[in-house]
């Protein structure tokens, strides 16, 4: 199909177009807690638990009663362990009858179950020594908020609250179909006119990673009746579909007039390069996207496009990525009219980060995946950003894994 530069949308454009048209209302599960890491709270979590119950030891040392310090430092030469005090470590409860703690490092204790002060200690009836009831977490207390994704440390939380079961919103289901005569699959060795089918891998993991379930179909050739029946197939048991492929002009790209045909709403292309020719539709009131085929268009509009859609099922913001400031080495030029995603290598300077702007297309895709370490938004309205702008570019790769300068 045509690329109707009228008709097209920004990035921006496209997902608020979408997101209007598609209201998901995701069902709910309970899992045990030592599966719920990842997961995203289908109500608010509360706790079931008071911690301490009691009370607890604010530190390491020895409980005793404060009556027996009224008058100064207590003669402690027959004092027992179990009748003048206990050991009392941090969060221990202890017997009723003491009241207070002092440090283990102010007290010295022998082997025979006596107990004299350290030099220089001086007891301060003041003293917060003891944490009371629920000074952890305390019965009903907020945990974790409904549409949050369950962190390690929130698996913590709820551990201490008592929580053993969680209710979570169900996983999205994402079919993935892959278009192409062309096409063989993994571990197949292709032949002249061939090409390896690997988007499905790479979406199956980032998708994964996002808190989708990916369901891969096999390829479908290039026919529009096999087209239109796998995609009635991925309609009747995901909630999403990916299309893969068939995005552009090609003769036999049959997907985007099936798309314009079946959908209730269907757009086809987006002001920004690369991947400039994915389609969306809502189809039998789910979103069905046409993703290019080209390894960067399909990991593009996953980074930009799937990624938020994942965040829509779940009632989440659009995901955001850390960001650096760095100062571009050469000049980057765009298309006029569109905006560009531009792959940057970066290095570190003694002022901050150096940005070399990397070809989309002449490096081979090993290079384009291995040595990306970052994104540069470059807005419609610019055209070019001259050697030594400062860019802010999103990163792919933990700081420490960006190079020096002899790196």
């Amino acid at each position: 199909m045509k690329f109707d530069m009228e008709k097209s949308v920004t990035r921006a454009q496209a997902l608020e177009l979408m997101k209007e048209r598609w209201r998901p209302a995701p069902g709910r599960e309970v899992v045990a807690l030592e599966e719920a890491l990842g997961r995203v709270a289908a109500e608010d979590l509360r706790a079931v638990n008071t911690l301490p119950v009691f009370r607890a030891s604010c530190f390491d040392g020895v409980a005793v009663r404060s009556a027996d310090f009224q008058n100064g430092l207590p003669d402690t030469s027959a004092w027992v362990k179990g009748r003048n005090f206990v050991r009392a470590d941090t969060g221990d409860d202890f017997p009723d009858e003491f009241d207070t703690v002092i440090a283990i490092e102010d007290v010295i204790l022998d082997k025979l179950g006596g107990l004299r002060f350290a030099e220089g200690f001086a007891f301060d009836p003041e003293e917060e020594t003891v944490d009371p009831a629920g000074t952890i977490v305390k019965e009903g207390a907020l945990l974790v908020p409904a549409h949050t994704r369950i962190t390690p440390e929130l698996t913590a939380s709820l551990a201490m609250g008592g929580v053993a079961w969680v209710p979570v919103l169900r996983r999205p289901r994402i079919a993935f179909i892959p278009t192409g005569s062309e096409l063989i699959p993994p571990g197949a060795v292709p032949q002249r006119g061939q090409n390896v089918e690997t988007n499905g891998l790479m979406l199956t993991g980032l998708l994964n990673r996002r808190g989708a379930e990916v369901i891969r179909h096999p390829i479908v050739r290039d026919d529009a009746a096999a087209l239109e029946r796998a995609m009635d197939e991925a309609l009747s048991c995901a909630d999403l579909v990916l299309i893969n492929g068939g995005s552009s002009r090609g003769e036999e790209d049959f997907n985007s007039h099936m798309l314009e045909r079946r959908g209730s709403f269907f757009r086809h292309g987006v002001k920004a390069v690369p991947g400039r020719p994915v389609g969306f539709a809502i189809v039998d009131g789910k979103p069905v996207i046409n993703v290019p085929g080209p390894v960067a268009a399909a990991y593009l509009a996953e980074h930009w496009c799937l990624s938020a859609l994942v965040c829509h099922w779940y009632g989440l913001p659009d995901p955001q990525y850390p960001t650096v400031r760095a100062v571009l080495d050469k000049p980057l030029k765009k298309r006029p009219g569109f905006e560009m995603i531009a792959r940057v290598a970066l290095r570190r300077t003694p002022g901050g980060y150096a940005a070399a702007p990397l070809s989309w297309g002449d490096d081979g895709i090993p290079d384009l995946l291995l040595h990306t370490d970052g994104f540069v938004n470059v807005p419609l309205e610019v055209d070019a950003l001259p050697a030594g702008a400062e860019v802010e570019v999103e990163l792919l790769k933990s700081p420490e894994l960006i190079p020096g300068e002899e790196g």
